[in-house]
């Protein structure tokens, strides 16, 4: 029965909705511009920080340019650059880094072309790499959330079913080593954070310390630590006073893991903030009640009031965790073509084994209050387990962000004459489209491509095609430096001439 919850859980543990992302930008990405351009600009969906030093604008040869400034604008949600100089004929990639409101790290780039040269350039790995690596970001996070579980979840589990065991010797040991963890994951998180911010921990200077600090993370972060620090000195105990601090640090430990994950997100906000938190909540209740009989009580008393409480915040907990699904996973597909969703898989085999662990547990319980079985060993080892996934899978890119397909049909332009046509990922940005004509006839055919979207506000992309011939003979068209520049339903349009009379043929696929 409890690790159903757990399952609940399955479907939530990510990371926020959405990473920040462009929206628009000034050029467009993949524009082709007759002047250098006098200022350069993101348009983002959520309120992010600038990582130090991380904008750079460069060309195809690698020549940085120098930039006469940067800064946020927009409530925080656009990004404007202003080269120094006037920028001679040439491909260019204008890139920064920045700390999104969910806590992650984010690359963004625009790609343009200047004067004669209509050619986009290709760069690899010039936006950088994360100054933290997730090894060092991983145990961290396994930090935070055993911390919050034998602490904040430890207290909130005993106020419910067994509120005798608050401030006893077994509850003040376990509690100590909680908020201990806690208070230690928690100062890694911020130093993690300030060292994205600066760039690198040799570059962390005050700046980065009071940027992160201001954010709302930040605050929460600083506030749960603290109670954290005042709680571990002086457990909760049955007195008014200490329950009072004892609960305003599980708050405040409950909102600092919530702003760390999924409800830091802006995207459809306060609907990720609201679900993140009363799945992190519900959750932290269950795992409570499984540290209290693990750790704390020598017998299980008042297992029907357990019973009861478990069951409401199973259902508080699956409930938010289908809403976060939604917003995490889609399409469906989804869940087996992405690492996000083969970790999923793979902690789904967790949580079938900790169901029948749960399930037995209970009846051993009920039938021996003061007998500790193997089930409840093994259930809390899948627990533990579960949150070292959980840790893994908060450092993986949502479903929803990393999924692609190939795009792949047969246009028939009557008779014999028919195309195959392959475009190699529905991401937005760049793309690679192959048209390839099956009979390996004559060559002297003419095949032109263009893309339009009436969503994303484009009446005509045409697409610059190199000819080639593949090893049986067939000849393909390859796409040369195309960029696509926005999400939303778009049309293939492709021109075939044989020298009968040019025909056309279309179709529709969406955009990620």
């Amino acid at each position: 029965m409890m690790a159903v919850l757990t399952a609940g859980s399955l479907w939530a543990a990510a990371p926020a909705a959405a990473h920040a992302t462009v929206v628009a930008s000034t050029p467009a990405d993949g524009a082709r511009l007759d002047a250098s351009p006098a200022v350069l600009s993101f348009d983002l969906n959520e309120p992010v920080s600038l990582v130090d030093g991380s904008t750079q604008l460069i060309d195809v040869d690698g020549t940085h340019y120098p930039l006469a400034g940067q800064r946020l604008e927009g409530g925080r949600q656009r990004i404007v650059l202003q080269p120094a100089e006037t920028l001679p004929d040439g491909a260019y990639l204008a890139t920064a880094r920045v700390v999104s409101a969910d806590t992650h790290v984010v690359s963004l780039s625009i790609r343009f072309t200047v004067g004669s040269v209509t050619e986009q350039g290709h760069w690899t790995d010039v936006v950088g790499q994360s100054a933290v690596d997730r090894v060092v970001l991983l145990p961290i996070k396994i930090l935070v959330y055993l911390g919050t579980v034998a602490s904040a979840g430890l207290l909130l589990a005993s106020r419910w079913s067994w509120p005798e065991t608050v401030g006893t010797p077994r509850f003040r040991t376990v509690y100590r080593a909680g908020a201990g963890l806690l208070i230690a994951g928690l100062l890694g998180r911020f130093t993690v954070l300030v060292a994205e911010q600066a760039g690198g921990v040799a570059a962390v200077s005050w700046s980065a310390i009071t940027t992160i600090a201001r954010t709302p993370f930040g605050i929460a972060l600083a506030m749960a630590a603290a109670l954290s620090m005042a709680t571990f000195l002086r457990p909760p105990a049955r007195r008014r006073d200490a329950e009072v601090i004892g609960l305003s640090q599980a708050a405040a430990a409950i909102v600092a893991v919530t702003l760390g994950g999924h409800g830091g997100s802006t995207n459809l906000w306060p609907l990720p903030f609201v679900a993140t938190l009363l799945h992190v909540y519900g959750v932290a209740v269950w795992l409570g009640g499984v540290t209290v009989i693990a750790l704390v009580h020598k017998a299980v008393p008042h297992l029907a009031r357990w019973h009861r409480v478990v069951v409401g915040h199973l259902v508080l907990a699956v409930g938010a965790g289908l809403v976060l699904a939604v917003l995490q996973v889609r399409p469906f597909a989804a869940l087996f073509s992405t690492s996000y969703g083969i970790t999923l898989l793979a902690k789904a085999g967790l949580v079938a084994a900790a169901i029948g662990a749960g399930y037995a547990a209970f009846r051993a319980l009920r039938a021996h209050p003061r007998h500790r079985t193997r089930a409840v060993i093994v259930e809390t080892t899948l627990a533990l387990l579960i949150v070292g996934v959980t840790s893994s899978l908060s450092s993986l890119t949502p479903a929803r962000e990393s999924y692609t397909t190939n795009i792949a049909t047969r246009l028939d332009f009557g008779g014999s004459d028919t195309l195959d046509v392959n475009i190699d990922t529905v991401r937005r940005g760049a793309q690679v489209v192959t048209v390839r004509r099956p009979d390996p006839g004559s060559a002297d055919v003419e095949v032109g491509v263009e893309f339009s979207s009436a969503q994303a506000n484009v009446a005509r992309l045409p697409v610059e095609l190199v000819q080639d011939r593949s090893p049986d003979g067939a000849v393909v068209w390859r796409s040369d430096g195309l960029i696509v520049p926005a999400s939303g339903r778009w049309k293939v349009t492709v021109r075939f001439d044989n020298g009968r009379g040019p025909r056309l043929a279309s179709f529709l696929y969406e955009v990620l």
